[in-house]
């Protein structure tokens, strides 16, 4: 399999993701309303983040410079899935926005409305949250609204 079909593949399952999560978030907030099932989703999202958490301990607590790098160089699909744009990265703090994203896309081509896209965005993040602070860092996720060019920032820090 070539690289750009393999970097399919990373995207359809990363849609896949994205399109179960709804589903499961849509079924959940008609039981448990809205505001629980973001929280239970987020909760749940979070410990699957910490789980991953390993593979970036070791830049923890203040090797920020070097989390970025780590970071860009293991983008999923060589960085062709999120496409991150380093916004900031320097010894106190790595930003970087990804420009494409392929949970978002998924939740758009599936016909949820702004709101909703925006509403799966922050659910979507805890996983980034888990992972981040899970190593140590101290992190913000700065999510996709209607209007935000590409997805989300992520923005790691060393612990204050």
């Amino acid at each position: 399999m070539d690289a750009d079909a393999l970097r399919d593949e990373l995207r359809g399952a990363n849609a896949n993701r994205a399109v179960l999560y709804y589903l499961i978030f849509d079924e959940m907030r008609k039981v448990v309303g809205e505001e629980e099932a973001a929280a239970v989703m987020k909760r749940a999202i979070y410990r699957r983040g910490m789980e991953m958490s390993e593979s970036i301990r070791q830049f923890a607590p203040d090797r920020i410079r070097a989390l970025g790098e780590h970071h860009v160089a293991h983008s999923a699909g060589g960085g062709a899935v999120f496409n991150p744009e380093v916004q900031r990265h320097d010894d106190g703090a790595f930003e970087v926005l990804n420009t494409t994203c392929p949970l978002k896309q998924a939740w758009q081509d599936y016909g949820l409305d702004d709101e909703d896209v925006a509403k799966m965005c922050d659910i979507g993040s805890a996983i980034d949250y888990g992972k981040f602070e899970g190593a140590g860092f101290r992190f913000e996720c700065d999510t996709w609204t209607a209007g935000k060019r590409g997805c989300c920032t992520l923005k790691a820090y060393a612990p204050a």
